[in-house]
């Protein structure tokens, strides 16, 4: 009976030790189990970040060009309005020249004028000069006639009296 109680005890302790051993062993496959699908959910989390993170750093490129990108339009419309200054001084610059040019010629113009009605002015008083000494020269000419004439008179009245008084005698 001993050895049957052995035998029983014996199948027993092996029925629980198979049992425990069974369940140990379940229970090592159901921690091999959660560590791979912790393992899997780790590289999913991992995953996830590095999409996250390869998200973000495509964000930030995208904001960053789209920062420089802003940047070289506010450059071009800067230079755009530089530009369009620097037309719109140089119209004015060139109308200034042509302003002055245009006065410049105007005084040219009153200056040459000037000079003509001067140069016409000074041939006039020539003129009138050379008039003026013609009369004179006319003038002294026909003042000579007359004392020639006069004198002549003169020398014929004495000559007629010369006469009239040697006749008297």
């Amino acid at each position: 009976m001993i050895k049957y109680f052995t035998l029983l005890l014996f199948m027993f302790s092996l029925t629980l030790g198979t049992a425990q051993a069974q369940s140990a062993s379940q229970k090592a496959k159901e921690r091999q189990a959660q560590m791979k699908q912790q393992e899997k959910e780790r590289a999913e989390l991992a995953k996830q970040k590095a999409k996250e993170r390869k998200e973000m750093a495509k964000q930030k490129e995208i904001a960053r060009q789209a920062l420089i990108d802003a940047k070289y339009e506010a450059l071009d419309e800067a230079l755009l309005q530089k530009e369009e200054a620097r037309r719109i001084a140089e119209k004015e610059r060139m109308a200034a020249l042509k302003l002055k040019e245009e006065e410049r010629e105007a005084a040219l113009e009153e200056k040459e004028r000037a000079a003509k009605e001067k140069e016409r002015q000074v041939k006039m008083a020539l003129k009138e000069k050379e008039q003026a000494k013609k009369l004179a020269a006319k003038e002294r000419a026909q003042e000579l006639k007359e004392k020639e004439a006069a004198r002549k008179l003169a020398a014929k009245e004495k000559e007629s009296n010369k006469r009239i008084a040697s006749s008297q005698k």
